[in-house]
């Protein structure tokens, strides 16, 4: 890497090509991955343990009479 001179013109201080892009940036998109999916399981777990109305038992009436 040469000094960058004033007045010269620009200086090739870096390379750019995709592969470093892509080892660089792996290991963050590997943990929004995982992020994501705990966030997921998470509320899919909410989800199922909501009780829902139809699973509520309601009470039985007794249609006997009781005579005094």
């Amino acid at each position: 890497m040469e000094p960058k001179k004033i007045g010269k013109g620009k200086a090739d201080a870096t390379h750019h090509n995709a592969n470093n892009i892509v080892e660089v940036m792996k290991p963050f998109v590997g943990f929004g991955i995982k992020a994501i999916a705990v966030l997921g399981s998470a509320l899919v777990h909410i989800v199922k343990n909501i009780p829902k109305p139809a699973d509520e038992k309601q009470p039985v009436k007794s249609n006997r009479v009781i005579k005094i």
